[in-house]
């Protein structure tokens, strides 16, 4: 049982990161390529957070959550939940500002849209870096015997 969620675990976490990074791409691809480019992209972006990096993070902060029932609670350990928390945390709030971002293109607001938008790539390092954190501080957890 433990190696299969452990399993579900990696497998959810990596379908978010290849989300983060393929949303990095579709934002350089598209961003500044005008107005319908970017408004392909507020849609493509929104529908890959809430059909597909969205249900992979709910997995992860499950998953991960009964994977602590039965872990030791390390220093090491304690550090990749921290970097885990916040990149949930922060990538919850990346939703939201995608979708708020989608909202404000669609209605025209660009003003606005370049606002959010600056958040949202902000915030969305932060996700990058504190998931990648969290992933190698598991794969080296995971290593020791």
């Amino acid at each position: 049982m433990h190696s299969t969620l452990l399993l579900v675990h990696l497998a959810c976490a990596g379908i978010w990161l290849g989300c983060v990074l393929t949303e990095t791409l579709f934002e350089r691809a598209l961003l500044g390529q005008g107005r319908p480019q970017e408004l392909i992209l507020v849609k493509l972006h929104q529908r890959v957070d809430l059909f597909i990096e969205l249900p992979a993070l709910i997995v992860v902060l499950v998953s991960g959550a009964l994977l602590l029932k039965s872990a030791a609670l390390t220093p090491l350990l304690l550090a990749k939940i921290g970097f885990g928390l916040l990149a949930v945390a922060t990538n919850l709030y990346c939703v939201w500002l995608v979708v708020r971002r989608a909202a404000v293109a669609e209605q025209g607001e660009w003003e606005a849209f370049a606002r959010l938008d600056q958040r949202q790539h902000k915030f969305g390092a932060l996700v990058l870096l504190s998931l990648l954190l969290a992933l190698l501080l598991g794969g080296y957890n995971i290593a020791q015997p």
